[in-house]
């Protein structure tokens, strides 16, 4: 390494992230908390792990202008418009892409948790965005999900787009 970056260097630090010390957050039905926050990676980064319970929606179709994400670990089910659905189950990794219409959901009978990467990793605030505009409230509703996406460059589709999409797809197979 260059002598010119030893004082960069030393204001780097290893994040060592540990469940045990880091208690899960509500957002109305689910909950999450943050693995890596973006501080440690000048928010190039963020990761959350979420749990979803059984027989939940999980959010409302949307796609992101902004940031790519990824999904790894527990069972969760992707939907993408005009697309087959995807079973991620435990130790698969799925991506997706800036505007890729999207939304994930836990139909099985037990809770899924699973990690969420976010790339940059401002999206984060997303979900602190949420917990704030839910309160005490004991549900994530489309309306307030749909609220909080819009501020964070992530566009929330009506049931018409989702239509679109399917009927656009579906002629190309």
């Amino acid at each position: 390494m260059e002598p010119s970056l030893d004082a960069y260097a030393e204001t780097l630090r290893i994040h060592h992230f540990k469940p045990s010390e880091v208690p899960w957050r509500r957002l109305g039905q689910y909950l999450w908390r943050p693995i890596e926050d973006g501080s440690n990676t000048q928010n190039r980064l963020s990761v959350i792990e979420s749990l979803l319970p059984p027989k939940s929606n999980g959010p409302v179709f949307h796609f992101h202008e902004m940031h790519d994400e990824g999904f790894y670990k527990g069972i969760v089910r992707f939907h993408s418009p005009g697309r087959p659905d995807i079973d991620c189950k435990a130790g698969e990794m799925l991506t997706i892409p800036i505007r890729l219409p999207h939304r994930f959901s836990n139909p099985f009978d037990e809770e899924a948790v699973f990690i969420n990467t976010a790339t940059p990793g401002f999206f984060i605030r997303y979900f602190e965005h949420l917990e704030e505009l839910i309160g005490s409230g004991a549900e994530l509703t489309p309306e307030i999900n749909k609220a909080a996406l819009l501020r964070f460059a992530t566009v929330p589709l009506g049931e018409e787009d989702v239509k679109r999409i399917e009927q656009t797809l579906m002629g190309k197979e």
